[in-house]
């Protein structure tokens, strides 16, 4: 399907699709794929062992998606937030490494600080 909102030519027409929160009808390519689940009560969790729940797939339209946080505003948004994401792993990945640099440094300074000098 590819990203929401993309539009590829020769397609010819496409299946509409019920919006589940607004109930607007909306072409299958640009409907945005929800996995609603139920939920159990907690009493349930405890006497059952294994609970095994059926997750169904729905779709909503492109505002409804946007308005609930499901997707971001605009299409290319994805390739900045992978951006963003690997330059934050880097920047964490360097402040591990500041840190450990930190900490070797200041065992230096408290060995040459107790070492006594000759005279």
């Amino acid at each position: 399907m590819g990203e929401w909102g993309k539009w590829w030519s020769g397609r010819g027409r496409d299946s509409t699709i019920k919006c589940e929160f607004c109930g607007s009808k909306v072409p299958k390519h640009k409907a945005v794929e929800v996995q609603s689940r139920t939920r159990l009560d907690r009493d349930i969790y405890e006497v059952a062992e294994y609970v095994s729940m059926p997750s169904n797939k729905s779709y909503c339209c492109i505002s409804c998606a946007k308005h609930r946080k499901f997707v971001k505003d605009g299409i290319h948004t994805t390739e900045k937030e992978k951006k963003q994401r690997k330059r934050e792993q880097q920047k964490k990945e360097m402040d591990k490494v500041m840190a450990k640099v930190k900490a070797i440094e200041k065992k230096e300074r408290g060995k040459s600080e107790k070492k006594p000098k000759k005279e």
